[in-house]
């Protein structure tokens, strides 16, 4: 009698454990206002990756990676100052995983004229007041106000998703997501134009995000890029994430609704 208790008592717990193992699995993927695509990698486009490479002592591939995840998770932290959001690339959740490459095999792209989308001043001073709050060392206010404008006639990256409709419908129900947020096209380019200094061949660069936003409707909210400028001669990729990132992510995170 005392071993057939016992047995019960250790399949009771043992129920038990798994169906709270069960639950917290399943609670893994927090409920979020909004869904972070990243870009596809066949969307990186830079005329520095030699100078990149050789002053990073990094192999190309190695550090196109560094700055897709860096990028992701810049633009995370900055729409997390306004809204919870979800990255598929930086969150570890096996099923955003699956649901990023649901939503890439979906997705087209193409060149289209930017939509104009005015960033929020005010919400530039709140992210930095916010961030300085969190940690002095992120904190950069050099910039909040001076935000590079895109031209009205300008082009841009724009996603484009097979189904949409449907698509965000389900993930809306899936994760309660009001807004996708897809990073669509990384690029470095150099503006031999603006020459520094030309003894030492010394120009700017421009470091650029394209991004589109969609509404849970389907509905296209915001369409353009972000922009940064850095010297030629700074080619290190943790100098070029550390300058430039946050300034992308801001300016992103600023034009959401």
């Amino acid at each position: 009698m005392f071993k057939k208790l016992l047995l019960l008592l250790i399949a009771s717990v043992a129920f038990k454990a798994t169906a709270q193992s069960t639950s917290q699995h399943s609670d893994t993927v927090p409920r979020s206002n909004v869904m972070l695509i990243p870009y596809d990698e066949r969307y990186y486009l830079s005329d520095a990756d030699r100078e990149i490479s050789e002053n990073s002592i990094a192999l190309p591939d190695h550090f196109r990676k560094y700055f897709r995840f860096q990028v992701d998770r810049n633009v995370q932290r900055y729409v997390s100052l306004n809204y919870p959001c979800i990255s598929l690339l930086n969150d570890t959740a096996d099923e955003l995983e699956e649901t990023m490459y649901q939503i890439l095999s979906k997705t087209g792209y193409r060149y289209e004229k930017v939509i104009p989308v005015e960033p929020a001043i005010n919400r530039l001073l709140d992210m930095e007041i916010k961030l300085k709050e969190q940690d002095d060392k992120h904190a950069d206010s050099k910039t909040a106000t001076m935000y590079i404008p895109v031209k009205k006639d300008a082009m841009y990256m724009h996603a484009i998703v097979r189904d949409g409709e449907k698509l965000f419908k389900k993930l809306h129900d899936q994760y309660q997501v009001d807004y996708f947020v897809f990073l669509t096209q990384f690029e470095i380019k150099t503006n031999y134009s603006s020459c520094i200094d030309i003894a030492n061949r010394i120009f700017k660069r421009e470091v650029m995000l394209h991004f589109t936003v969609y509404d849970s409707t389907g509905k296209v909210v915001a369409g353009s890029y972000a922009t940064a400028h850095i010297p030629s001669d700074r080619n290190e990729a943790s100098m070029i994430s550390g300058q430039c990132f946050p300034e992308l992510a801001k300016y992103i995170a600023a034009c959401l609704p």
